[in-house]
């Protein structure tokens, strides 16, 4: 993946379409993704820019529970940027390379967050309540009050409290040659992040299978993560096979993880 985004990054950026696969095949529940998304973007208490939602079913003893690692999709026709900016002309948008951005500095409040989230089929969006982790102890540390670049220039705490907050796909790190920190950190490799307009990148590939799915297609937002499971499409009368009399469909083995 690291090989695909210097190569995206070598191009001039409105000739790339950032996106992301995940396989909730793969994902064992561990919610390391979160931590590292916290940490990275030096999140505060009541806000996540993913989450992990677990599911159980079946019948016993054919119970099983699966995993869905969350964020914002990133819409190509983003919902939420058309509600907000009604509200608060300027309040959010997109980059030439498909990353849904905030103003910070205009989108205060919770009437303008009320309405973009509503707006959002995907639960992507989160108030910052200006709350910190460390509330209720002698003294909030200092670590909570650090700046965080996002969206192209650095924040102060002060400046992002009372704000609506999203996943950003890790620009800063991307620019910088980096994965989102939730794809690195991954350990069962169940993220994948790339450049969509490269046919020959990882994520590109998987997608071209065919068998990834977008959620709520019907919102015709199209959405820029796409997800492969083990679910049955919706027109499929009978479930999908066990998993291990399933062809696997696995394009790591020439892609290596960090290569």
């Amino acid at each position: 993946m690291l090989r695909d985004l210097r190569r995206a990054l070598a191009r001039k950026p409105e000739e790339r379409r950032w996106g992301m696969v995940i396989d909730t095949r793969r994902c064992i529940g561990c919610h390391a993704c979160t931590v590292a998304c916290v940490a990275e973007n030096n999140l505060p208490s009541g806000v996540t820019y993913r989450r992990v939602f677990e599911d159980s079913y079946g019948d016993y003893p054919d119970v099983r529970t699966s995993f869905m690692p969350t964020n914002c999709m990133q819409c190509e026709k983003p919902p939420c940027v058309e509600a907000a900016n009604r509200v608060v002309p300027g309040a959010m948008g997109r980059t030439v390379e498909g990353v849904v951005t905030i103003d910070y500095a205009k989108m205060k409040g919770r009437e303008v967050f009320e309405v973009a989230r509503k707006a959002c089929p995907y639960t992507a969006l989160y108030l910052d309540e200006g709350r910190n982790h460390t509330d209720g102890t002698p003294a909030v540390q200092d670590y909570e009050t650090r700046p965080v670049p996002e969206y192209g220039r650095t924040w102060t705490r002060g400046e992002t409290k009372g704000s609506t907050r999203k996943c950003h796909f890790c620009l800063h790190r991307v620019d910088a040659g980096r994965l989102p920190a939730c794809v690195s950190t991954c350990t069962g490799l169940a993220m994948q992040f790339g450049d969509l307009a490269d046919p020959k990148s990882l994520v590109s590939e998987r997608v071209a299978t065919g068998a990834c799915r977008r959620l709520h297609p019907d919102k015709g937002t199209s959405p820029r993560v796409h997800f492969l499971d083990d679910w049955p499409a919706e027109d499929e009368k009978e479930a999908p096979p066990p998993l291990s009399n399933r062809p696997r469909q696995d394009c790591l083995r020439c892609h290596e993880f960090g290569r």
